[in-house]
């Protein structure tokens, strides 16, 4: 097995990014749902024997190629430290090394919070393309989903999310507010419980017509929940003016949600 087999088998293996997942070389190739597949490789942008990006094709079995992305390593995981190396004092941008047929991550090895960033902006990408499920016939008020930040300013962060559900509700829909119900019976600095209150909340997230999703920090939380709704072919708004394509489990000093 090569070494981009394994990285690839990181990235894909164990994942829901894709079904049935075949690996070969530099290559992984797995199924979207109904026609369409999707080609995952290591990419040299610059240097002929670096690979600092995956480019993600997705493929019709029958008309081809159907959109192509590339995630350059430094977009999603930004330029990393190497301590206590002095050839490196501004950083080093993430790349394998073929050197000579020796394939290895060159001073920065990739930690298990950078493969989960990375899983979760091929996520977001390949969300897109993935069988909806069809959005139920409705008439009356939907069921709002709202998308917050929790952790760090608990208190600060879940009277933000009642203002936020308050202006659903104020619009004539029905606020799903995980802030509102979660807390008071579940400890979000208990691991355990914090847990299962996530997993109840995308439960919730199911019923939902709508996402909104606020707040200009998105967190490891917040993505999940998001990748969730694509996942369901739920609509999601945003109160920000851009939305942004990579996790924010890449930068440093944010907690989670």
């Amino acid at each position: 097995m090569t070494v981009y087999e394994q990285e690839l088998r990181k990235l894909f293996e164990h994942s829901d990014l894709v079904d049935r997942p075949q690996f070969s070389g530099r290559v992984c190739v797995g199924d979207l749902g109904k026609d369409l597949r999707v080609r995952a490789e290591f990419l040299s942008t610059h240097v002929s024997n670096q690979y600092d990006a995956i480019r993600l094709t997705v493929l019709n079995r029958t008309e081809g190629v159907v959109d192509r992305t590339l995630l350059r390593f430094q977009d999603v995981w930004g330029k990393k430290q190497v301590p206590n190396n002095p050839n490196f004092r501004s950083g080093v941008i993430p790349h394998l090394w073929d050197d000579y047929g020796k394939v290895e991550w060159y001073a920065y090895h990739p930690t298990a919070v950078d493969y989960d960033a990375l899983r979760q902006s091929i996520g977001q990408y390949l969300s897109m393309f993935r069988e909806r499920t069809p959005e139920r016939e409705q008439d009356g008020p939907k069921l709002v989903y709202i998308c917050a930040p929790l952790r760090g300013d608990v208190t600060g962060n879940v009277e933000f999310a009642r203002q936020k559900a308050q202006e659903v509700f104020a619009d004539g829909d029905i606020p799903i507010c995980p802030h509102l119900l979660f807390p008071p019976v579940a400890d979000p600095t208990d691991p355990a419980q914090d847990e299962k209150a996530r997993a109840m909340g995308l439960r919730l997230l199911e019923s939902c017509q709508q996402m909104n999703v606020y707040g200009p920090v998105w967190t490891d939380g917040m993505w999940q929940e998001i990748y969730k709704a694509g996942e369901l072919g739920i609509p999601v708004l945003t109160d920000q003016k851009t939305i942004g394509r990579t996790p924010p489990a890449r930068r440093p000093g944010r907690k989670e949600r």
